[in-house]
C-alpha cells in the first residue's frame, strides 16, 4: 500500500519496447532503473531485480522502484529526456508540483564526477543520446564527444577554460563536431583515420577536416598522436589508446591513470557487477574488439595502464571497486576477455541494425508489421545469428520460423519470376510473324 501511495505521489515509470539498449537512462536514475538481460548472461552475476510489468517484453531497461521524492522524480525526469528513442515514460503523479519547480530536465549539469571531470548532460539524439564528459584543463580543456549545441553549453564550457581538444571515441559521436570546432577557435578535432568519413549520409557527418587522424595500431599516443613508450605511458596525464573492433577507428582516453573514456568499446554493468562489452553492438568485428582489450590486459600486466572509472558513451559509467591499481585494472580486465570469447564471432552489419531498430521504433507501420509478420511476432531474425543472443526477448524456434517463411518467400518470388518468363516467351511463339 506504501508503495502504491508513492506511485501515486510521485509517478510512475515505464519503459517500452522502444528501448534499443543504449543503456545511458540508467546512470542518470541509478536508483529508479536497472538492466534487463538475457539469461546467457547472468552467469555468476549479480541480479537487480526489475520490478515485474515495469517494462514491455524485448526492452533492455526495466524499473527498480518508482520515485519516491522530489529529487528522485526529477532524475526520473532527466532520466526520460536521455533516452535517444522515446522509449520511457513518466505519468504523472498526484502529487503537487509545479513544473516551474522542478526546472529543465537538465537541471544540474553540467555536473562534476572527480578531479576536474565532469558529465555535461544534454545529450544529442544525432549522437543516439551518448553521454560527453569534459576535463577540465589548464589552458583548455578535453571535450570527449560532443553534446546537443547550445548556447548555455558553450557559455558553461567558456567558463571553464574552453575546449583545446574535442575527442572523438569514434565515427558514430561525431555529430556537431564542425559547429563546437567553430565556437571555440584553435580547438584541435581528434578521430581514428579509419572512422573519418569523407561524404556525409543519413546518419553521420562529414569528418574529412578533422585535424588530427589517429592510426588504429595498438599502442599509447599523445594527443597529437605521437607514440609514447611505456615509461612515457606511465607517467603521461593523458594518452588515446586506439581501439579498433565496435567501429575500425575506436579509440579509448585515459586520464591521470584513473579515468578510461571507453565510446562504445567497453562499458559497466551494475547488474553483473564488472566492466562488459556489447556484441550486440559491434560493427566492426568481435575478434578484433577481443584483441583490443587483451591489449589493454597486457599493458596493465606490464604495470603502465590503470584505471578507477569507466565513463562509457552508452552503457552504465562506474567507480570500480578498489584503488585501482595496475594489479586490479588487470582483473578487471580479465574477466570481461572471458566474458567476450564466450560469446558468438563476427559482427552487427549496421544497415541491419538500423532496420531492427525502425521496427522498433514504429511497429505500427508497414516495415515494422512485415518484420513481426515474417518472424512470427518477433524482429530479431533481421539481426545476424551471432548477434540476437544479446537480445533480452530472443526466441530461437521464432527466429528458425521466419528464417524458413523467408526461404519459402524466396522461392516463391523465384517461382513467380520463372513462370512470367516463361509466359512472356510463350506468347513470343505464338504470336502470328505478320507475313502473308
Amino acid at each position: 500500500m506504501q508503495d502504491e501511495m508513492q506511485v501515486e505521489a510521485w509517478g510512475e515509470l515505464f519503459v517500452t519496447r522502444k528501448c534499443c539498449g543504449a543503456g545511458t537512462c540508467r546512470n542518470y536514475a541509478p536508483e529508479l532503473l536497472g538492466e534487463v538481460v538475457p539469461a546467457s548472461d547472468l552467469r555468476g552475476g549479480r541480479r537487480l531485480s526489475v520490478l515485474p510489468g515495469s517494462y514491455e517484453e524485448g526492452a533492455f531497461t526495466g524499473v527498480l522502484r518508482q520515485p519516491r521524492s522530489k529529487e528522485e522524480l526529477m532524475a526520473a525526469r532527466t532520466a526520460v529526456a536521455a533516452c535517444p528513442f522515446g522509449a520511457i515514460t513518466l505519468k504523472p503523479g498526484a502529487a503537487q508540483v509545479r513544473r516551474g519547480d522542478l526546472g529543465s530536465p537538465w537541471r544540474g549539469f553540467p555536473r562534476p564526477i572527480e578531479d576536474r571531470v565532469w558529465v555535461i548532460g544534454q545529450p544529442s539524439i544525432k549522437n543516439f543520446g551518448a553521454v560527453s564528459y569534459f576535463i577540465e584543463r589548464d589552458g583548455g580543456g578535453v571535450l570527449i564527444d560532443p553534446p546537443k549545441p547550445s548556447e548555455e553549453v558553450f557559455r558553461w564550457l567558456a567558463e571553464h577554460g574552453g575546449v583545446r581538444w574535442l575527442f572523438l571515441t569514434h565515427r558514430d559521436h561525431t555529430h556537431h563536431h564542425a559547429e563546437l570546432a567553430s565556437r571555440f577557435p584553435g580547438c584541435r578535432r581528434i578521430l581514428g583515420a579509419a572512422d573519418v568519413l569523407l561524404r556525409e549520409n543519413k546518419y553521420m557527418p562529414s569528418t574529412g577536416d578533422v585535424e588530427i587522424k589517429l592510426g588504429n595500431e595498438l599502442g599509447p599516443l599523445s594527443l597529437e598522436g605521437e607514440p609514447l613508450s611505456r615509461e612515457a605511458a606511465k607517467e603521461a596525464e593523458i594518452m588515446v589508446l586506439p581501439q579498433p573492433g565496435h567501429t575500425p577507428g575506436s579509440l579509448c582516453l585515459l586520464y591521470r591513470g584513473r579515468f578510461l573514456f571507453t565510446g562504445d568499446h567497453l562499458s559497466y554493468s551494475r547488474l553483473l557487477g564488472r566492466i562488459v562489452a556489447h556484441r550486440l553492438q559491434c560493427w566492426e568485428d568481435w575478434e578484433r574488439q577481443i584483441r583490443s582489450v587483451r591489449y589493454l590486459l597486457a599493458a596493465a600486466e606490464a604495470g603502465w595502464l590503470r584505471f578507477a572509472w569507466v565513463l562509457p558513451g552508452h552503457g552504465e559509467w562506474a567507480r570500480l571497486p578498489g584503488e585501482g591499481s595496475a594489479a586490479e585494472t588487470a582483473a578487471e580486465l580479465r574477466r570481461v576477455i572471458t566474458s567476450m570469447e564466450q560469446k558468438p564471432k563476427g559482427h552487427t552489419p549496421l544497415g541491419r541494425w538500423i532496420l531492427y531498430v525502425r521496427s522498433r521504433m514504429a511497429p505500427e507501420k508497414t516495415l515494422g508489421r512485415a518484420l513481426r509478420a515474417i518472424g512470427g511476432g518477433s524482429d530479431a531474425w533481421v539481426l545476424p545469428r551471432g548477434a540476437r543472443s544479446s537480445l533480452t526477448d530472443f526466441d530461437p524456434d521464432k527466429a528458425q520460423v521466419a528464417l524458413r517463411r523467408l526461404y519459402l518467400l524466396g522461392a516463391a518470388a523465384l517461382l513467380a519470376a520463372g513462370g512470367a518468363v516463361w509466359l512472356t516467351a510463350r506468347r513470343g511463339m505464338s504470336a502470328p510473324s505478320g507475313r502473308s
